[in-house]
């Protein structure tokens, strides 16, 4: 699911799929509450208060993303275990998870580059036509064959989804390359 989807199905009340997406994260952030010296439970009570804020501002129509969710949800994490350890009173253990800790990012699976990457398809997939995002869900995504796509989106031949097919990495193509040559030119 992409953030949109996310904030999406929750500000709607569909929240159970957003929800198991956002527990993929779980096991990372655990990871990370486990080295602050914090306990299993404290972790999974840490998690769950975290992703119940997390709702409650998606849920603010005035508000405004300005990070991957994923980040926005490991930012009140962080925050939550350090007023847990406050309360806890072990003050003797600074949390700074990424400046303390020994688990990379590397460790946790987490590619700046690649995230940079998705975050620019992401975008180039937003001001593609509707007909190509259709194609290209079915086909990329779905791995759905060139006939099924033809059939479903009633299509004359599977010739004719192929050509469309086309038209539309042309598309997302020239979009690209309008997109680099306008980051290219915000460079100093």
């Amino acid at each position: 699911m992409t953030d949109q989807e996310i904030i999406s199905s929750i500000r709607k009340g569909e929240r159970e799929q957003a929800i198991r997406f956002l527990y993929q994260e779980f096991p990372k952030i655990k990871a990370l509450i486990l080295k602050s010296g914090l306990n299993e439970v404290v972790a999974k009570e840490v998690f769950n208060d975290s992703l119940l804020l997390l709702i409650e501002k998606l849920q603010d129509p005035n508000f405004e993303l300005t990070s991957k969710l994923t980040t926005y949800l490991y930012g009140i994490n962080r925050f939550m275990v350090k007023n847990e350890m406050r309360r806890q009173n072990k003050t003797a253990y600074e949390l700074e998870w990424s400046d303390t800790l020994i688990i990379s990012d590397a460790d946790l699976g987490y590619d700046v580059e690649k995230e940079e990457r998705l975050s620019q398809l992401d975008k180039i997939l937003t001001q593609v036509s509707e007909k190509c995002r259709q194609i290209f869900e079915l086909f990329y995504f779905r791995k759905q064959s060139m006939e099924h796509i033809s059939k479903t989106l009633n299509y004359s031949s599977v010739n004719s989804a192929k050509t469309q097919k086309y038209k539309c990495i042309e598309q997302a193509y020239q979009l690209a390359q309008k997109h680099v040559s306008q980051t290219e030119s915000l460079l100093p």
